[in-house]
């Protein structure tokens, strides 16, 4: 693989969260030049390079500690990431051997977007996990806010760029990150496969109460988003008005 597609993917993972056994077998299938960032707030697991001496990519693999707050960890994996391309994880993702070889020809084809997955769940006999990914899917394509759960990839020097994650926000870091690369010009891209992602905190604390709370949260924090793009838009067009040289 070209050195300047070296992939890092990075997996913020909380103390305490095992999640990431059933990832770890999933990342054998990325290039050879990937590395892994697991960021945690704990220590390391005692079976964490077993099961990746298991999967092949012992070599490649690091756990480093960080701070609570995921977007406190991604920053603190991008900081330790050597790869010119970030893909940031959550630790119930999924991937298959198609999926990532996806991810990698966007890279190559599309490697100024911010590039993400569709999203699907385990469960798709229920129609209310199916209608949650038609929902995701309208979303991320017709409304532009893919969400971090879908894996977020773009360039190291575009995330810096962009400013990280804000560690500030109460919640929505990734969301953000999607609005600053709008406001800035960046264009979305799905790599046109799927990544799989857990259904249980819908099982654990109800379908409806799960998916209102993401649309409420969603709406009041893309609202003061969507003013901002476009008071900068037509501010933008002012200025470009200002600039044109008079008939």
């Amino acid at each position: 693989m070209n050195s300047e597609l070296q992939i890092s993917v990075i997996i913020p993972v909380l103390d305490g969260e095992y999640s990431w056994k059933n990832l770890i077998t999933d990342l054998a299938f990325f290039p050879d030049s990937t590395e892994f960032l697991f960021i945690s707030n704990g220590v390391e697991p005692g079976e964490f390079e077993e099961l990746a001496c298991q999967s092949q990519i012992s070599d490649r693999s690091y756990w480093y500690r960080s701070s609570v707050g995921r977007a406190v960890q991604m920053n603190r994996g991008a900081s330790k990431a050597c790869g010119a391309s970030l893909l940031f994880l959550h630790v119930d993702s999924r991937l298959s051997e198609s999926g990532i070889d996806a991810l990698v020809q966007s890279l190559k084809l599309f490697p100024t977007d911010l590039l993400y997955f569709d999203l699907k769940f385990p469960d798709q006999s229920s129609f209310l996990m199916r209608l949650n990914q038609w929902g995701v899917y309208f979303r991320s394509h017709i409304l532009g806010l893919p969400f971090g759960d879908q894996g977020l990839c773009l360039k190291r020097d575009l995330f810096l760029d962009l400013g990280g994650y804000n560690e500030s926000a109460a919640y929505g870091e990734d969301h953000l990150l999607v609005w600053t690369a709008r406001r800035k010009g960046v264009r979305l891209k799905c790599t046109g496969a799927f990544l799989e992602t857990s259904a249980r905190k819908y099982q654990q604390h109800g379908w409806l109460k799960i998916t209102l709370r993401h649309i409420i949260l969603t709406v009041f924090q893309a609202v003061p988003q969507l003013i901002l793009l476009i008071k900068e838009r037509i501010a933008a067009w002012f200025q470009g008005k200002a600039q044109s040289p008079s008939l």
